[in-house]
This record gives C-alpha cells, sequence and structure tokens, in this order.
C-alpha cells in the first residue's frame, strides 16, 4: 500500500494499493457512508449523429453503499450515490454508480472519523507491500546523495564528498574513505530496501566493495545517468523503485509456497495446504503465515472470509495471491489455501 496522506483531524486518507491484499484491507476500513473519491474513464455519447464516442477521465465522489469484491476481475468495487465530482458537467448528482478499484489507482476515502485502528490497518498494508524503509543512494566517484523513499518522492538525508577534485587520480585509499563512508550511513540507516545507482562504474565498484568487507545489506543497483538531486528525480521517475518493489512482493510469495512445499516434503507437520487442514490450523492459533488466492477468495467468499478474520485475531499473517503469478497458479494446484504454522498440531 502506496500512503499519499493520513489526515486524522479531517477524517480522510489518499492511498494506492499495491495488490489484493491492500483491497482486502481497504475493504475492511472502507464503511457505508463514507465518501469515496477516485477518476474513472466515462464514455461520452456523441450530441450530433455520425460523430465518435469519445472517453474522458471524469472524477467521482461517491456515498458508498455496499464494499465488495467485484466477482469477474477482483477488483473492490464501490456502489453508491454520487454526491460530488468533476467537471461538473459530466457528474449526475444523486445518480447511483459504481467504482472499480484496482492495484495502482489512486483513491482519497472521507470518514466521519477516522479511527486509530484503521490507520494502523492502512501502515501494515504498507509494510507488508514491502513500502518499508528504503533507502536510495545516488553516487559517483565524486559524491553521494543519500536519501529515503517517501510517498511523494523523496526526503534527502545527506550528500557525502569523495576527496577526489576534479580529474585527479582517485586512489584505491580515497576510494575506501568514501565507499566506507557511504556503507556507515546506509548501515545505520537500517532500512529494508537499499537502492544504489548512478552513472558509470562506482556503483559497481561500491558492490564489490561492500561483498569484500562482507557488510549486509540488502541492496539493489540500477543506472542513472545524473548524480544528485537530479539522479534522485531521474530514478523516482523512471518507475524503477515501484518495479522492484513489486517483484520483492513476488519473491516474498514465492518463498513462503516454497517454504510450504518444503514443510511438506519433510514430513514435518508444519504446513498444511487444503481449506479443512487450514481451517483447523487457524482454528487453534497455529497458523503463522496463511496464504489465499484470490480465485479462492472469490469463489468461497463467506469460508475465505471466516477464515480470515480469524487469522488476524490470532495474530497471523494473511497473504492474497494472484493465481496469476507462478506462485499462485501452484498454490490454486493445492486447492487455493495453505498454511506455514507456529507450531504441529495435535489430532
Amino acid at each position: 500500500m502506496r500512503i499519499l496522506k493520513i489526515d486524522t483531524k479531517n477524517g480522510f486518507f489518499e492511498v494506492v494499493p499495491d495488490n489484493l491484499d491492500d483491497l482486502w484491507h481497504l475493504e475492511r476500513i472502507i464503511e457505508p457512508m463514507d465518501t469515496v473519491c477516485a477518476k474513472t474513464e466515462r464514455k461520452i455519447k456523441p450530441r450530433e449523429e455520425g460523430m465518435e464516442v469519445t472517453k474522458e477521465n471524469v472524477y467521482y465522489e461517491i456515498e458508498a453503499e455496499r464494499i465488495e469484491f467485484h466477482e469477474s476481475s477482483g477488483h473492490l468495487r464501490i456502489l453508491g450515490v454520487i454526491v460530488g465530482g468533476k467537471p461538473p458537467e459530466l457528474v449526475e448528482m444523486k445518480a447511483h454508480h459504481a467504482l472499480d478499484i484496482f492495484p495502482g489507482k489512486e483513491v482519497k476515502v472521507k470518514k466521519k472519523a477516522l479511527k486509530n485502528h484503521q490507520v494502523e490497518r492502512l501502515k501494515e498494508a504498507k509494510q507488508a507491500s514491502g513500502r518499508g524503509k528504503t533507502l536510495i543512494i545516488v553516487l559517483d566517484d565524486e559524491e553521494a546523495e543519500i536519501a529515503l523513499l517517501a510517498e511523494k518522492g523523496f526526503e534527502t538525508k545527506a550528500r557525502i564528498r569523495s576527496q577526489k577534485s576534479g580529474k585527479m587520480f582517485f586512489t584505491q585509499e580515497k576510494k575506501d574513505v568514501f565507499f566506507e563512508t557511504i556503507a556507515k550511513k546506509a548501515v545505520e540507516e537500517a532500512p529494508q530496501k537499499a537502492i544504489f545507482a548512478g552513472p558509470g562504474f562506482t556503483k559497481d565498484n561500491f558492490k564489490k566493495f561492500l561483498e569484500d568487507k562482507r557488510i549486509k545489506l540488502p541492496a539493489f543497483y540500477l543506472h542513472t545517468d545524473s548524480v544528485g538531486v537530479t539522479g534522485l528525480n531521474e530514478l523516482i521517475k523512471s518507475g524503477a523503485i515501484e518495479e522492484i518493489i513489486t517483484q520483492s512482493q513476488l519473491a516474498k510469495e514465492t518463498r513462503l509456497l516454497e517454504k510450504v512445499l518444503e514443510e511438506l516434503g519433510r514430513g514435518s507437520g508444519l504446513a498444511v495446504v487444503t481449506p479443512e487442514e487450514c481451517g483447523k490450523a487457524i482454528r487453534t492459533g497455529a497458523a503463522e503465515h496463511f496464504l489465499l488466492s484470490d480465485d479462492y477468495l472469490l469463489k468461497n467468499r463467506k469460508h475465505a472470509e471466516e477464515l480470515l478474520a480469524m487469522v488476524e485475531q490470532s495474530g497471523g499473517k494473511i497473504h492474497i495471491i494472484s493465481s496469476k503469478t507462478e506462485a499462485g497458479k501452484k498454490l490454486s494446484g493445492l486447492g487455493g489455501t495453505s498454511c506455514l504454522l507456529r507450531y504441529r498440531m495435535k489430532y
């Protein structure tokens, strides 16, 4: 979940869901009588015969009556009455309308009161989707610009300059001091992800430096044409960071499913896969991770919701996995559900 803004004083939040997990969280947070705001594309009929149908982006404000997953697509659908929007000439006030919310689409939700537990759920969704603390360092052999990824751009933390001057030869000693200073700052920030980028080979040399010094960082390496603030902006606008976040989430889901298969293969009793066995594990509080395919959620909504609610109550972690991914296809082949357990169950 990408959180653009949370305003508890005025009772609203703005977010961009990353995946199906986020849509499920939003379904738990959005309530009847909330105002849900989002852009949608609307077909405009021609005023004169023979003219082509056009499409316009319309911003709707809907007073929610029903909140549900749209069965055919897995999108979150908000059904209700139009109470505002723009452009005004395309907004039919008081008419019934449906907004489809899907991953990557910005949505604003206004409430009479934004409760603390709802704010916490948004923050938990942000962490779960891989949008934890992300450090960005853009560097060449003269300077390194260090920033933290923010909801809208970045927050500059420091600028480190090397001892190289102009075209003077960059000695190994000076390079090591420069790299040590950058590495120390990166470790101090304790990021969930560290992205190193820049032109030329400096980032590659820095990667080798970390490996030689056995400095552990969750590092990714990218190319930019520039350094400094210009390089940071280039990296943000390129979409490369969003790709890393998406790939990290997919990798996490794959690791979890491989762990399930590994435990099943070992016969350790620390993984179960059928809906019945998962239900037993969840009801007894043994389930630490509950993996659920979106197919199963949509086709068995009532039962799936009961399981999801119990997992939350017992402090377990929920992973709703798209059946379009490789991990999702494997999970669907196992029946659509699986659990990694805290301990072996007694029968």
